[in-house]
């Protein structure tokens, strides 16, 4: 096999490390809010930190490995998976909040204290309170509706 033939086959493997990567990162569905409210406010910043380095991290490895893919050909797009992946991962920032995790931390109680979120994965919580802060409503409206119903069909 060729050079290019590798180098093809390693750019595939990177951009699906990168993307397999928060199932990993993320591999913790048993902290919701059950969880959450038993910490205390060290632990829940902590696992805030944690949240953000891991996506930190998988960003960094999603942009090489399109870099890899751009490199082979700068005339294919990027796959709709990816662009789609993209933005479930900037719906976890916010321009108010930034990286203040101690906010971020008295949003999340705040909205863990209405009883119907607590079986709501803190993931998914971070996104919904982010999207609220950037003033996505229905989007953040949407999302706590499918959780609330995944939480109820698991019961």
């Amino acid at each position: 096999m060729n050079n290019r033939l590798w180098s093809r086959i390693l750019a595939v493997w990177m951009l699906c490390a990168a993307l397999l990567a928060p199932t990993f990162l993320f591999a913790q569905p048993d902290i919701t809010g059950k969880s959450w409210t038993r910490w205390d406010q060290g632990r829940q910043e902590a696992y805030l930190r944690g949240f953000y380095a891991g996506l930190k991290v998988d960003r960094v490895l999603l942009r090489e490995a399109q870099g890899s893919l751009y490199r082979l050909n700068p005339r294919e797009s990027d796959p709709l998976t990816t662009e789609r992946y993209k933005q479930a991962r900037r719906e976890h920032y916010s321009r108010q909040v930034k990286y203040d995790f101690k906010l971020l931390r008295q949003l999340v109680d705040v909205f863990y204290t209405h009883p119907d979120n607590l079986s709501i994965p803190a993931p998914e919580a971070i996104r919904i309170v982010m999207l609220r802060q950037e003033g996505d409503a229905e989007r953040a409206d949407f999302l706590l509706m499918r959780e609330r119903r995944k939480a109820l069909e698991g019961k």
